[in-house]
Parts: C-alpha cells; structure tokens; sequence
C-alpha cells in the first residue's frame, strides 16, 4: 500500500513540474557565408520563414564594444534599394547606451571614394533603430555602376558632434574590395522570392531626440 502512495505522489509532482515549465524558444536560424572580402548573413524567421540578409565588408569600419554582449560595429555594406546595390555605411541596433554610433543618425554623413574616381557623399538617417548612410540622389546611379568592380574603398565618417571612429573627423579608412559582383549576385539571389521587407517600426519615445539630447551635452 505505501509503495503505491510513493507511486502517485512522485506522479503529482511530476505533473505539477511539466505544468509549470515554458515552451522551448524558437530563435531565428542564421547562416553565414564568406565571398570575397565579405559576409553575407542571412537571419530566417521561424514563423514567416522569411530571410533577411546583409552584406557586410569583413573589416569593420569601426569595431563593435567587445565588452556588451551583441554589440555591433559601424560597417561597409551593399544594401538593396528598389533592386539596386548601393554602397552603405552602417550603424545597425542603436541604443541610448552607444551615443557615438548614433551621432551617424543625428545628421551625420561619409564621404565615399571609389578606386581613383571623385568622392561621394553619404547621407544618413534612421531607420528604426538602423544608422543607414548611402549615396544620394546625384550619386545613386554612378555608385550603382562602379561598385561591382570596385578594387577599393576608402570611407570618411563625418558626424556632427562627436567623432565616430576612435581617431579624428579626418580620418580616412581603407578597405580592400574582392569579388563585389559575385557578392551582391549572391544577395539578390537570397533576396529574389522574398516578401516586400516591412517598413521600419517606429522608433518610440522619440529616439532620434533622445539621442540628439545626448550628443549635446
């Protein structure tokens, strides 16, 4: 008698357990692979199975903060805009926490050179909590041609308060461009078939002013 009371007591606790515990985390599957001097990461969502890709020069323009867990960089990518590569310079996932990535958002830009040809402005704004910065409308169409066989970039932030990278405003970095066009030919595959990406989610609480506040002080 007393083993089957042993029995239905263990039978209760281990309901009561399974009851209390949560449902497995589904995080989003990543892949990475390397073309070239770049790295194209593609992120899937679980529930649309829908994948978003970046392509990232493999050299970071600025270094993430080593010591956050996640933290990101300033970057050099290709990005899709109406089915044209453009040249970016990225800050992706802001917070209030990393105002010198930020000043990029708070009308900041860069100056882009290709190979020996002029200079090109980036202009940046927010996207969500993105710093994207690409070639304006009087350089959107040149970047477009010239990037895929581009052997080289050389990348100057200008940000409105405080410098971005750990050297001076003027300082101008170098990146080594290999195998561009079989990159982006690889980001419009994994973009093709896709859904239309949604538009960036507002940014609450002011984000941008938040982030403006910070810089002047």
């Amino acid at each position: 008698m007393r083993g089957w009371i042993v029995l239905a007591m263990a039978a209760a606790l281990g309901a009561s357990g399974e009851a209390a515990a949560q449902a497995r985390v589904v995080t989003p599957s990543v892949s990475e692979e390397q073309v070239g001097s770049w790295v194209l990461t593609c992120r899937t969502d679980p529930m649309t199975d829908r994948s978003d890709c970046t392509l990232r020069h493999r050299l970071w323009l600025e270094m993430p903060d080593l010591q956050r867990a996640g933290s990101q960089g300033v970057g050099f990518e290709v990005v899709l805009r109406e089915g044209t590569a453009l040249p970016a310079v990225t800050a992706r996932g802001l917070s209030l926490s990393d105002p010198q990535r930020g000043a990029l958002a708070v009308g900041g830009m860069a100056e882009l050179r290709l190979d020996s040809e002029p200079v090109m402005v980036l202009l940046c704004s927010l996207e969500g909590r993105d710093a994207l910065c690409v070639p304006g409308p009087e350089h959107s169409e040149k970047a477009a041609l010239l990037l895929p066989e581009a052997r080289r970039a050389l990348v100057r932030l200008r940000a409105p308060a405080r410098a971005v990278t750990g050297g001076g405003s003027d300082e101008v970095l170098a990146l080594d461009l290999v195998d561009t066009g079989r990159a982006i030919a690889l980001l419009r595959e994994r973009a093709s078939g896709q859904p239309p990406r949604p538009a960036p989610a507002a940014t609450p609480g002011g984000f941008l002013e938040q982030l403006e506040r910070m810089l002047r002080r």
